[in-house]
């Protein structure tokens, strides 16, 4: 399910911290039921070795004003995106929010909400341009090492790595195997679209930009709930059709 969420900040602007990332992780986490945040927090889905959360959502989309130092300004009404492939998850976010909106605040920003929407894809080709809604982030660790090597799209090892992720992903959600073929290739791409965020105290780099994906339907459907690479609790690798207005 991905929904979309209109709010409007009290005061002349929305402020928030230029890396704001886990301002918005916390508001979604504390915005599900307990119960689910707690197992998504602690534990998450299990796969082996890795875990998976199995939310991402969207940087915000609304009117920038200004940036300082620290800070970065929108104009108060803005919107943000969220998505799961687990409907307890989505249903759970979007129940709450909408029962308990008299208390939301994003940081030091007390907010109310406009307006939700489900965001329903119409017939999904098996070949789709996409556009992210949050940067991508691929990563490889080397052998013995605590150190990240971030991947660039310019590298075709960049979608390898998304191939894999996906099939990881569609294990947990769908419970086979996927023995199909996915491809996926840059469409637009160039370097205004690489993202330096810093999340927890750790840089990360992460991609925007327009990319194509061939694929069955349900792996589609799953890369459009779940996102695309790593990190996507955190607010990385949300994509959508490029077709659709955000």
């Amino acid at each position: 399910m991905i929904l979309k969420f209109v709010f409007r900040a009290e005061g002349a602007a929305l402020k928030l911290p230029k890396h704001y990332n886990r301002l918005l992780q916390a508001f979604f986490y504390k915005n599900m039921d307990e119960q689910i945040a707690t197992f998504l927090h602690d534990r998450g889905y299990e796969l082996g070795k890795r875990k998976f959360k199995l939310f991402t959502f969207s940087k915000i989309f609304g009117k920038f004003l200004k940036k300082d130092n620290e800070y970065v300004y929108y104009k108060p009404t803005f919107r943000i995106y969220f998505a799961s492939p687990k409907n307890e998850v989505s249903i759970s976010t979007l129940r709450k929010v909408i029962l308990e909106n008299k208390d939301l605040f994003l940081g030091e920003n007390k907010l109310e909400l406009l307006n939700v929407e489900a965001v329903v894809l119409e017939e999904i080709p098996e070949e789709v341009e996409v556009k992210t809604l949050s940067p991508i982030v691929v990563y490889k660790t080397e052998p013995g090492s605590k150190f990240f090597n971030y991947l660039t799209p310019h590298e075709e090892e960049f979608y390898r790595l998304l191939r894999e992720n996906l099939k990881k992903k569609f294990m947990l959600v769908y419970g086979r195997p996927f023995e199909g073929e996915i491809e996926i290739e840059p469409v637009k791409v160039s370097g205004r679209d690489f993202k330096k965020v810093v999340f927890k105290g750790t840089l990360i780099k992460a991609w925007e930009g327009i990319y194509r994906i061939k694929a069955p339907k349900e792996v589609l459907k799953l890369a459009f709930e779940t996102g695309l690479g790593a990190k996507n609790s955190a607010g990385f690798g949300m994509v959508l059709p490029a077709k659709i207005r955000v």
